[in-house]
This record gives C-alpha cells, sequence and structure tokens, in this order.
C-alpha cells in the first residue's frame, strides 16, 4: 500500500462557477500519485470549456443520468487502489489526500474512511433555514462523498453507488456498508470545503433526500431479514 495510485472521481453538472477552484484543489495536492476524472452528467454550460484547459485529467460526458450515475462511470474508468471523490461546487485542503493516504497505509484493515467539513455560505446567498450555526462556525463530522476515501476492494466487496437514488445515494451506500462489517474511520481533520448557495443540487433535493431515508432504512431491514432467514 506503500505510495498507492489515487483515482479522484468528480461528478459535475452545471457546475462552471466553481469548477476551477474543485479542480485546482486537487492538482494542489501535496500527495502526487492522484488521477483525476472529471464526469459531466450531461452540463449544458461551459463546463465542457473549462475542464479543456487542464492537460492533466480524464473527461467524460454522459447524458443526464444523476449524480450516482455519474459518480460509477468514474469508478468503472478508473484505475487507482484508493478513490476519492468532490462535488464541482466544493474544494479539498492541500492536505487532504496525504492525511487519508497515511491513515489507510497505517490501518490495513480498514475499508474507508471519512472526515470532518467545513460549511461556508457563498457572499450574496441566503443561509438556507436548515443550516445550522454551528456548522458555519466549527468543522462537522460529514457522510457525504465530499468526505468520502474508499479502497477500491471495498466497492468491489459491496458494489457501488444505487443509481435508483437521485439522492440519498451517499447514505446508503454507507448503510450497506455498515451492514457489510467493513471497518471505517474517521479522521479528525478538516477535509473538505463544503459550499453553500443557491443552485445546490442537496438543497433542492432535501425533501427526496429525506423521504429517501426512509426507503434505505426499509430496504436495510430487509436485506437484514433476508440474512438471518438464509442463516438459519
Amino acid at each position: 500500500m506503500k505510495n498507492p495510485f489515487v483515482s479522484v472521481i468528480v461528478p459535475v453538472f452545471n457546475s462552471e462557477k466553481y469548477l476551477v477552484q474543485a479542480i485546482d484543489s486537487v492538482f494542489r495536492q501535496d500527495y502526487r500519485r492522484v488521477e483525476v476524472i472529471v464526469v459531466d452528467d450531461g452540463s449544458t454550460d461551459d463546463t465542457a470549456q473549462i475542464i479543456g484547459k487542464y492537460e492533466k485529467n480524464q473527461y467524460i460526458h454522459q447524458t443526464n443520468q444523476g449524480v450516482a450515475s455519474a459518480r460509477n462511470t468514474g469508478i468503472v474508468a478508473s484505475r487507482g487502489e484508493i478513490i476519492a471523490f468532490l462535488d464541482g461546487d466544493d474544494f479539498w485542503p492541500s492536505d487532504r489526500l496525504t492525511l487519508t493516504v497515511r491513515y489507510l497505509d497505517q490501518h490495513p484493515e480498514v475499508g474507508y474512511v471519512l472526515g470532518k467539513q467545513m460549511m461556508f455560505v457563498e457572499p450574496g446567498c441566503d443561509v438556507p433555514p436548515w443550516v445550522k450555526t454551528e456548522w458555519l462556525v466549527e468543522p462537522q463530522d460529514a457522510l457525504n462523498t465530499g468526505v468520502l476515501v474508499v479502497r477500491r476492494e471495498t466497492f468491489e466487496r459491496i458494489g457501488t453507488f444505487n443509481e435508483d437514488y437521485k439522492a440519498g445515494e451517499d447514505t446508503e451506500w454507507l448503510g450497506r456498508a455498515s451492514e457489510a462489517g467493513i471497518p471505517m474511520a474517521r479522521l479528525p481533520e478538516v477535509v473538505l470545503h463544503r459550499r453553500i448557495h443557491g443552485e445546490n443540487l442537496s438543497i433542492k433535493m432535501l425533501r427526496m433526500r429525506k423521504a429517501n431515508l426512509m426507503r434505505i432504512l426499509r430496504e436495510s431491514v430487509r436485506r437484514q431479514q433476508e440474512k438471518r432467514r438464509v442463516s438459519t
């Protein structure tokens, strides 16, 4: 595992306003064995032109199928032993990958790692009602893909993101990983700067995400019941 190759998958959809900062934050990592795979999920803005200015990345365009599909497309195209994710409107601190790769190297039993995020509101945008004041002041533990780094073998064991979910696909995947008993860890450091703005897909789809939580719970109960039935 020493000095493993890392694949960074960046799913984007009409993210031209923030994309340069996101991509630059990957290329400015102090960990260098990295490939960047940008999956354009049917953007209609200047995303393709912006990505075309970067020589060291792989660009994949697909018709709009949702962020779970875009991430899975990136996983299939990736070559890394370790896979990380970054949305096109967020960015990383420069030591994000170094911290995570070092931890995974020291803890070979761990299948995936989470970390803290620091949320901030884009200037000129209102603070959404669901954002608590303390979230904008202190780093918070998070469960989204921006703080997630996964060993390839973990995806091979439990599968990729469920494309039936247009929101909450990260929660659903983490639930399956937990059910499978895959060891995980949380880093105490900030590994993601998460931007809150008026066009966040996560904000637009908040109601769907909440509704999907009930579906995730039902499917988890069903899988566990089926597992018990098979074992008896």
